[in-house]
């Protein structure tokens, strides 16, 4: 049924999308508008792989949290596009982006796990792919708060980035040619 309903959101953000775009004369209201249908579609893509697990009652705590992130994330990027910047334009800033970093690295990880780990490889790369997007998430948080990332943390933090991208990409691989010779 939230896989049904995520389907009729990203639905109705294109409908409503094109119509601005074909007829819309891109006033305020209508930018404002084209950002939360891009944001209602945003938090579709994002929250697939929380509401994947949690029907299959699957992973049921971290989805249950990678559900709630992307609620608060795409709650606080709509009062960024509606209200603008509440106040204390800083800590919002700081909030936002932390439970952006939640609301994608969770997600990312309930991705990851969907592949079953039936050999030791993919079992593997799916820890050093799930240990990755965690140590990158926490360099993150630790700019994003201190508001420093020596350059050696940067660089690090790309590295990891790298092998973040390669687990992902060769995990289905691994997990299609692991089921192809069985």
């Amino acid at each position: 049924m939230a896989l049904i309903t995520l389907v009729s959101c990203l639905l109705l953000s294109a409908i409503i999308g094109i119509i601005i775009i074909l007829i819309g004369d891109f006033g305020e209201i209508e930018f404002k508008t084209l950002g939360t249908a891009a944001t209602l579609a945003g938090f579709s893509i994002v929250s697939l792989p929380s509401l994947f697990n949690i029907e299959r009652l699957r992973h049921e705590l971290i989805s249950k949290f990678g559900f709630i992130s992307c609620i608060v994330f795409f709650s606080l990027l709509l009062i960024l596009i509606w209200i603008g910047d509440p106040g204390n334009g800083e800590i919002f800033f700081k909030i936002l982006v932390t439970f952006g970093i939640f609301s994608f690295s969770i997600n990312h990880i309930l991705l990851i796990l969907i592949v079953k780990p039936l050999k030791i490889l993919i079992t593997l790369t799916q820890k050093l792919t799930i240990s990755s997007i965690n140590l990158l998430s926490l360099l993150l948080l630790l700019a994003i708060w201190t508001e420093d990332l020596p350059e050696i943390l940067a660089r690090i933090s790309a590295a990891i980035a790298i092998i973040i991208a390669l687990g992902t990409i060769s995990l289905p691989i691994l997990s299609r040619i692991n089921t192809k010779n069985t």
